[in-house]
């Protein structure tokens, strides 16, 4: 995995140079689309060349190529390659928020319209957790083919510590989905009128700070999501090395800083026509159950319409109940587009 993110991160970095050349007349918008390319170019252009890529480039530059090779073709099937190259329109998008330079992604299936939309908040901080091609195809390719959906996936600011913009774990960042629907235009095949919002662990926050600031959404799903980050210390302590680096004068402000990001101290102001799924995994030891658990009380005592699922056995990854999560939340977006 950190070869495929050193691959892809090399990849943008190399599509940014675009800022290096005079831009558009709306590049000084506070919001706009810079650069979108088709996401099956360079190392990802065919399946052989992806598969050289991870398994590390060649047989001289790595010992273990071969045996890397064999375990990758294994994994990532050439047929399901080829299929998705010809049916998913995967695009890279680099769009400009206020003075940052974003990073993320769009995938929908090919010569479709009218798709609705999911707004994809993803989970980590910086590069850890960062989209990247290898994920995406794993993670949302299926998504956007299976249920008719276009997904826009943020990286949020602060992947490339050299560009303007840094990840302040839900300040400034929050901005980076905010600016979403101002990119569908760009867009055709979406239809800006049916939109929902995922977000699972970090992503949760993300998601909740967006509409409470005023993102329109029909439905929002949450997987894994910490809601109460000053209760969240006295279980992962370690979590405190994240907040210092990322959020702006925490040790100075660190009370206000952190009930700033914990919903569950401000979800009521979040319109309530929004529905409002929390999926959680019963056995998760990075965010106990616990924190949906306490912001589901809320949500009932605010009066939203909401429901919360938990998944006996699942701890923070959703990966071994996947399907039947994605299914929930899709079943929960369509319930509330129709």
């Amino acid at each position: 995995m950190k070869m495929l993110r050193k691959t892809y991160l090399l990849v943008v970095a190399a599509a940014i140079g675009i800022l290096t050349f005079p831009l558009s007349s709306n590049a000084q918008d506070e919001v706009s689309l810079l650069k979108s390319d088709t996401c099956f170019t360079g190392p990802f252009s065919s399946y052989e060349r992806w598969m050289n890529v991870i398994s590390g480039g060649s047989r001289e530059k790595a010992e273990d190529f071969e045996e890397r090779l064999t375990r990758n073709t294994a994994f990532y099937k050439k047929e399901q390659f080829e299929n998705y190259r010809e049916t998913i329109d995967c695009r890279t998008m680099i769009y400009k928020v206020d003075d940052a330079i974003v990073d993320g992604f769009y995938i929908a299936p090919s010569d479709q319209s009218d798709l609705p939309v999911v707004i994809y908040n993803r989970g980590g901080n910086a590069t850890y957790g960062a989209w990247i091609f290898g994920n995406v195809y794993l993670r949302l390719f299926d998504i956007a083919k299976e249920h008719n959906v276009a997904i826009f996936a943020t990286n949020y600011r602060g992947v490339f510590p050299t560009l303007p913009g840094n990840d302040e774990f839900g300040g400034e960042d929050v901005k980076d989905v905010l600016a979403l629907p101002q990119l569908f235009s760009e867009f055709p095949a979406v239809n800006p009128e049916k939109v929902a919002v995922y977000g699972e662990s970090r992503g949760g926050m993300q998601s909740l700070l967006a509409l409470k600031q005023g993102l329109q959404a029909d439905a929002a799903v949450l997987f894994a999501g910490q809601y109460d980050f000053v209760e969240a210390l006295k279980h992962r302590p370690e979590m405190e090395k994240v907040y210092r680096a990322r959020i702006p004068n925490y040790e100075e402000n660190k009370a206000e800083a952190l009930k700033k990001r914990s919903a569950i101290h401000w979800v009521g102001e979040i319109d309530k026509d929004i529905p409002v799924l929390l999926i959680h995994g019963e056995q998760d030891q990075r965010v106990l159950v616990d924190s949906s658990i306490a912001l589901n009380k809320v949500l009932e005592a605010e009066g939203f319409k909401h429901k919360l699922s938990v998944y006996e056995g699942l701890g923070h990854q959703s990966a071994p109940k996947r399907k039947q999560i994605v299914a929930e939340m899709i079943s929960w977006f369509k319930q509330h587009w129709d």
